[in-house]
């Protein structure tokens, strides 16, 4: 059952009495009450933003969970609930309350204000209570999708290929702040006439100047391709950071993709992660994939590249397929970016 805002807030008050009151168990089952009406919440979540805010709520409060069950009242726990910390300030005005055996509270059903059932000095404040991912986002939020697009914009570039009479477009992002970038192989590689396009050119966000790239290295299994610009040339620009441990990626997580689709300039999609790995090797995803988006960067809710994207799956077994795109997952990427530097005394 979706907690209402009433309901959360005796939940809060009366798992902070029995903090207070030094009683962890009790403190635990209200505090697991919470989790179950924030996981209720989560499942009916209609947008990623909420998703992400009630995914927040959790980890924290699992984290007091597991302090109370392990450890009891500690700091963090106190901390969590607005509570004095009792060795941080040894001089409080009121003490705690240490009879061995302390009676029990006087607690309030959740579906009933908690306020008349204690001492109102005790009680706090709803504005001073927590509601992150349970209570309706703020007004001046704009989502997930259009935070991390604002977060990595500039670390994003519209590629940009001609050479015998053919004109393309793609996506590539920076990686470092020595002017690296990786795409896709077959952006940059003419399949037709098996050469590299004589011209490669980037363009960063909102940006007209078009600045040159050069390949340096390429793995056309993969399909990662890491090129190069003069930084002194760029001036300014950002790159991105990639996720620290590719393996704590789950399957259905939330992604961003920002790409250059039909050539008309960076713009975010959003999507869930289908595969972390497929039997090729594969992060599949369901982001929006059109020609133009291929080397685009694939976020997580964190804003951390998780993925390089270069394909849509069409067909599967003669059927028609929707809303499957594949990426080169991130630790198959630092793998060949590791063996290029360290075959070719390199440094990104």
């Amino acid at each position: 059952m979706i907690l209402k805002k009433n309901q959360i807030s005796a939940l809060f008050c009366n798992a902070r009495e029995c903090v207070r009151l030094g009683q962890a168990r009790v403190a635990r089952s209200y505090v697991l009450q919470l989790l179950d009406g924030a996981l209720e919440s989560y499942g009916n979540a209609s947008t990623i933003l909420k998703k992400a805010k009630l995914a927040a709520f959790m980890d924290h409060w699992i984290a007091v969970s597991r302090e109370l069950y392990a450890r009891g009242i500690t700091d963090f726990v106190l901390e969590s609930f607005g509570l004095p910390v009792k060795k941080s300030n040894p001089h409080l005005k009121t003490p705690p309350v240490s009879v061995p055996k302390p009676a029990p509270p006087s607690i309030a059903p959740a579906s009933e204000s908690p306020r008349a059932q204690m001492p109102s000095a005790e009680i706090p404040r709803d504005d001073d209570i927590d509601y992150s991912g349970l209570i309706e986002e703020t007004k001046n939020t704009q989502g997930l999708c259009a935070e991390v697009f604002e977060k990595n914009k500039f670390s994003v570039a519209e590629i940009y290929v001609t050479g015998n009479g053919k004109l393309a477009s793609g996506t590539g992002f920076i990686i470092s702040g020595k002017g690296y970038l990786l795409t896709n192989d077959h952006v940059v590689y003419d399949k037709t006439n098996e050469v590299y396009y004589p011209k490669i050119s980037m363009k960063l966000y909102s940006g007209q100047k078009r600045y040159r790239l050069e390949v340096l290295f390429s793995d056309r299994k993969t399909d990662i391709a890491l090129c190069r610009f003069d930084p002194e040339e760029v001036g300014k620009f950002a790159s991105i950071k990639s996720i620290a441990d590719y393996s704590s990626l789950q399957q259905g997580a939330d992604c961003i993709l920002i790409g250059n689709g039909f050539g008309m300039g960076l713009a975010p999609f959003s999507g869930e992660v289908r595969y972390t790995k497929d039997s090729d090797g594969n992060l599949v995803h369901t982001a929006p994939s059109n020609p133009g988006d291929s080397g685009a960067p694939v976020f997580n809710r964190q804003g951390e590249c998780i993925g390089v994207n270069k394909s849509k799956t069409v067909k599967i077994n003669a059927e028609t397929a929707d809303g499957i795109a594949n990426a080169t997952p991130m630790d198959t990427v630092k793998e060949l970016l590791d063996k290029w530097c360290k075959c070719n005394d390199i440094e990104l």
